[in-house]
C-alpha cells in the first residue's frame, strides 16, 4: 500500500506533540500496560510497569502484544513511542478520540484505528482503538473500560489455540480485529430484542415516551453505522491490497473480518428499517386512538340530538287552551311519557349503531 500525502490537519482538543513538550508530570490516571509475548511453544503474559522494559521484551520473543489501556497518560505513551521508534502525529491519531477508522503507514509500522462498540447502561457507545502493527510486535492504545472485549482472545494464546509464533505479529493484528468485529454482533442482537419491545408498546400503548426510546434506537444505529462503515474500507484495504508486514495469511482473515462487516451493515440496515416503521406504527396508533375518542364523542352527541329536541319543542310556552297545543300537556303523566320517549330513543339509536359497527372497536 503506498503511503498517502497527508492533508493538514485541522486543530483538535488534543494535541499530543504540545501536551508532551509541557508535560512535567507523570499523568494522575496511569495506563494500563499489558504484555502477552509468545513462540511457538511457550507464551508469557504479564503487567509491565516501566515502559523501558519493552525493549528487551521485543528483542527476546518473536511475536509481541503491548496492549495500553488508557489514552489520557502522555508520559506512558510517549515511552512507547521513543522504545518502538512512533512518531508523534501517529502517536496522536492512536490517542485522539474521535479518530476515524483508517490504516495509514508510518515509516516502519501501519497505523489501524478503529472503534469497537458496547452498551454502557441503554447507550450504545463506541470506544477508539488504535492498532499499530510492526515485524514482530503489535501495540494496541485503547480507553480504559470495564468491558474487555479481548479476553477471549487472550486466553485462546494461553492455551497456544492461535499459532502466533509459526503465522507472526500480522496473524495477530487480523485476530484482534476479528474479536472487534465480533463485537458488534451482541449489540446489534440486542437491538433486535429493544425493537421487538418497542414494537408492541407502539401496538398497544403509545405515548410521548415511547417516541423519545424510538428516537433513541435510531440514534444509536447511526453511531454503529458511522463506525462500522469506514472499518469496511479498513479490512478492504488490508484483506485485498499489499499493506507492509500483512502476509497472505493474514489477508485472508481479514477479507473474513470483512464478510463479517457487510453482515452487521446488512442487519444494521434491516434494524433502521424497522425503527422508521415503528415511527409509523406509532403515528398510526396515536391516529387510532384519536379516532375511536372521536367516535366517541361523535356517537354522545349524535343520541343527544333527539333528545335535545324533544325536551326544546316541549319546552316551548304552549296556550293549554288553544285546540293547537302539544299533547300531553294536560295529561297526568305525561312527563313520564316523554321520559320513555327519549329512553326509547336513546336504546334505538345504540342498537342501530352497534348492528352498523359504529361501536365496537374490534372485529
Amino acid at each position: 500500500m503506498a503511503h498517502r500525502r497527508r492533508r493538514r490537519r485541522r486543530p483538535r482538543h488534543r494535541d499530543l506533540a504540545a501536551s508532551i513538550a509541557v508535560a512535567t508530570q507523570p499523568s494522575t490516571s496511569p495506563a494500563t500496560l499489558r504484555l502477552v509475548a509468545c513462540d511457538g511453544t511457550n507464551a508469557h503474559e504479564s503487567i509491565v510497569q516501566q515502559p523501558a522494559a519493552l525493549a528487551a521484551e521485543r528483542d527476546r520473543w518473536p511475536v509481541l502484544w503491548i496492549d495500553v489501556e488508557g489514552l489520557d497518560d502522555l508520559t506512558t505513551t510517549r515511552a512507547i513511542g521513543e522504545t518502538f521508534g512512533i512518531g508523534e502525529l501517529a502517536l496522536e491519531d492512536a490517542v485522539t478520540p474521535d479518530e476515524r477508522p483508517k490504516v495509514e503507514v508510518f515509516g516502519h509500522q501501519v497505523l489501524i484505528a478503529v472503534r469497537m462498540a458496547r452498551y454502557d447502561g441503554e447507550t450504545v457507545v463506541t470506544d477508539p482503538m488504535a492498532i499499530f502493527l510492526g515485524d514482530r510486535y503489535v501495540i494496541t492504545f485503547h480507553e480504559r473500560s470495564s468491558h474487555d472485549g479481548f479476553e477471549g482472545l487472550r486466553q485462546r494464546i494461553r492455551q497456544h489455540r492461535t499459532r502466533l509464533g509459526e503465522l507472526g505479529a500480522d496473524h495477530l493484528c487480523a485476530l484482534l480485529l476479528d474479536a472487534v468485529i465480533d463485537g458488534y454482533f451482541p449489540v446489534l442482537e440486542r437491538f433486535g430484542d429493544r425493537l421487538e419491545e418497542l414494537e408492541d408498546q407502539a401496538l398497544e400503548s403509545p405515548n410521548r415516551q415511547l417516541l423519545v426510546q424510538i428516537h433513541d434506537v435510531r440514534n444509536d444505529l447511526m453511531t454503529l453505522r458511522r463506525a462500522l462503515w469506514p472499518t469496511r474500507d479498513v479490512l478492504h484495504t488490508l484483506g485485498r491490497e499489499t499493506t507492509a508486514y500483512v502476509g497472505d495469511h493474514a489477508r485472508t482473515h481479514f477479507r473474513d473480518s470483512y464478510d463479517h462487516t457487510m453482515e452487521l451493515l446488512d442487519l444494521m440496515e434491516g434494524y433502521r428499517e424497522i425503527g422508521s416503521d415503528l415511527r409509523d406504527i406509532y403515528l398510526a396508533s396515536l391516529n387510532n386512538r384519536m379516532n375511536d375518542v372521536m367516535k366517541v364523542l361523535t356517537v354522545i352527541a349524535t343520541v343527544f340530538m333527539p333528545l335535545t329536541f324533544i325536551t326544546g319543542f316541549y319546552g316551548m310556552n304552549f296556550d293549554t287552551d288553544s285546540p293547537w297545543n302539544m299533547p300531553l300537556l294536560r295529561f297526568r303523566f305525561g312527563a313520564f311519557v316523554a321520559m320513555g320517549i327519549m329512553v326509547a330513543t336513546t336504546i334505538g339509536m345504540v342498537i342501530l349503531f352497534w348492528r352498523r359497527g359504529w361501536l365496537r372497536r374490534w372485529h
